[in-house]
């Protein structure tokens, strides 16, 4: 069967609606939602082309995706993801800007200085392209046997140098603190407070906190608290449910009172949907869909 006959059945199936026509502005939605969730690019991608994911996503009320994986793609490619974007009237949340820094672009260890910042010199190219706003960074593993202190002392060198590199653009990127329970054992930064007390040391709006849910409640709970306390530092959100990772509704966290909280606050920017499907498919997307749609209500 073709993609595109395949989600136009779907989508029947689903509330008799179609697929919107690429170029004919910002398509007729399922209704929007009170805060800005982004779903991840790589939903769909063994079904559905890049430009039928988006048209898709708009189609159910979102106007953002993010996508880590964005450098991995020829300029040329990047491009044309835009002008997708734009004929939707959609927008890029984060990519990775440091992918290499698992090994050898962290901020942890100096010697990986110079390739932390070749790589966050690229991702501002890619940026310069996709028009978003933000992009992770990772501080990569802790250096067993080195004093913490100097670590940190380390990070927040880097970080005052990626500032400085970042002052002529429009793009702030958003640090990353990671749970060492289930998913990255042996990463350096885990914690909201030690990540609040770098941001305080480097001091610039060009570099914030990435609090991604899913990570924070696995590491220290206490979600609400937490996101108040240190939101002045916070530039970016990222969802997934405990345990599992997958969609709102799967796990522990209340998410309509999170999400409030959030809103509450303000927040204008973008919410990463940073997690996998409890089920699988186009099926499993539309379920997902629609317990954001609960989860934003209140």
């Amino acid at each position: 069967m073709r993609r595109r006959a395949f989600l136009d059945g779907v989508l029947a199936a689903a509330g008799g609606l179609a697929l919107p026509t690429l170029g004919a502005g910002r398509a007729e939605t399922a209704g929007r939602y009170r805060l800005r969730y982004a779903p991840r690019l790589d939903f769909l991608k063994d079904e559905l082309s890049v430009p039928q994911r988006l048209e898709l996503f708009a189609k159910h009320g979102f106007d953002a995706t993010e996508y880590n994986g964005l450098m991995s793609h020829p300029l040329a490619e990047v491009e044309q993801m835009r002008r997708t974007l734009d004929s939707l009237g959609m927008e890029m949340g984060i990519f990775v800007a440091n992918p290499g820094g698992w090994k050898t672009a962290g901020l942890v260890d100096p010697a990986h200085r110079d390739a932390f910042l070749a790589e966050l010199k690229k991702a501002v190219e890619y940026h310069q392209v996709i028009g978003n706003r933000s992009c992770t960074i990772i501080t990569g593993p802790e250096r067993p046997g080195w004093p913490r202190g100097q670590q940190r002392i380390h990070v927040i060198d880097g970080l005052r140098k990626a500032a400085e590199l970042l002052e002529p653009t429009q793009l702030t990127v958003v640090l990353e603190p990671l749970n060492l329970w289930v998913d990255h054992a042996g990463y350096y930064l885990v914690n909201s407070d030690e990540a609040a007390e770098v941001m305080h040391a480097v001091n610039s709006p060009k570099v914030r906190i990435l609090f991604d849910i899913y990570h924070q409640q696995i590491s220290e709970g206490n979600l609400i608290n937490n996101i108040r306390r240190y939101w002045d530092y916070i530039g970016y959100f990222q969802v997934g449910d405990v345990p599992g990772r997958k969609e709102p509704g799967t796990g522990e966290v209340n998410w309509r009172n999170v999400f409030k909280a959030i809103h509450e606050k303000g927040y204008k920017g973008i919410l990463g949907m940073e997690h996998g499907l409890s089920q699988p498919g186009m099926d499993g997307l539309l379920k997902c869909f629609e317990e954001y749609r609960k989860a934003d209500s209140w």
